[in-house]
């Protein structure tokens, strides 16, 4: 069966009820797959038409009418034959005589009413069960972002705890050099320890800094006397704000001061950033 655009736009009420056979159906359903128009009537009577025969009780007609229906089709029927001949009406009502549709009795109504509330009830219900699963949902998303920024910030703990580890370790060697790092102005809180063993390893281990942001890169220098700072690389930060460089460099010497740098990129020759902790080098005592 193939339907065109109006014989669909036709048959759109019934469709739409669920009152075809299955081939109209089937059919219309074929022609709205394929169809380059919008069929509108079929989206605007899907949300009234099944409302409508839920939701409202039926009627009873009035008693003529069926006789009226029946005079109007014997009529029509007559005319398409180009017969003229007259079919006595009373006789055709009395051939198929059929009793009145009753109206709806009180608890009748009552019974209807209450499946609806019923089913309103059971709509409200699913739109809420649907509700908890998408609020449940946002929770867990949450969660999971929560638990992995914690993972996050103790994995930076667990490093910063190595990495002062590692300072310690080279501290304590013969001939080694340590630096108390401090913040450089006031307001900041970042601060730290360094270490520089005879081969020219350093470690510098530094927490309190400003998490790092697009391309930013804090940048560790080492600086002698008044020659020209010297680059010994950069990391970044994460909102734990713990930082560990590792670099080697033949300029840690007593007296050499290692600073540290905020950077707009990486990659920097000499210092542009704002200075944010700095110490010197120094024998341990004793």
């Amino acid at each position: 069966m193939k339907l065109t655009f109006d014989d669909v736009r036709d048959l759109a009420s019934g469709y739409v009820l669920g009152a075809l056979d299955a081939a109209e159906a089937a059919a219309i359903r074929e022609h709205l797959a394929s169809c380059p128009e919008a069929h509108a009537e079929i989206e605007a009577l899907g949300g009234v038409i099944p409302y409508l025969a839920e939701t409202l009780d039926p009627v009873e007609p009035p008693a003529g009418l069926r006789g009226r229906l029946l005079e109007a089709a014997a009529a029509d029927r007559l005319t398409s034959a180009g017969d003229s001949v007259a079919v006595p009406v009373a006789a055709a009502t009395r051939a198929q005589p059929a009793a009145p549709i009753a109206f709806p009795a009180p608890a009748e109504r009552e019974r209807r009413a209450a499946a609806r509330t019923d089913r309103r009830l059971t709509w409200i219900a699913g739109i809420a069960a649907v509700l908890a699963v998408a609020v449940l949902g946002a929770w867990n998303l949450q969660l999971q972002s929560n638990l992995s920024g914690v993972q996050a910030d103790l994995a930076a703990a667990q490093a910063y705890q190595r990495g002062v580890a590692a300072v310690l370790d080279i501290g304590t060697r013969t001939g080694a050099q340590t630096a108390f790092l401090a913040a450089a102005k006031a307001g900041l809180a970042s601060s730290g320890v360094a270490a520089a063993a005879p081969d020219g390893t350093v470690v510098m281990a530094i927490h309190g800094l400003t998490p790092t942001a697009g391309s930013q890169v804090y940048e560790a220098w080492v600086i002698v006397g008044k020659d020209a700072p010297v680059a010994l690389g950069g990391f970044t930060v994460s909102r734990a704000g713990t930082g560990v460089l590792r670099a080697s460099t033949s300029l840690a010497r007593a007296g050499a001061v290692l600073a540290l740098t905020l950077e707009p990129v990486p990659g920097a020759t000499a210092p542009a950033g704002p200075v944010v902790t700095a110490g010197s080098l120094t024998a341990p005592a004793g």
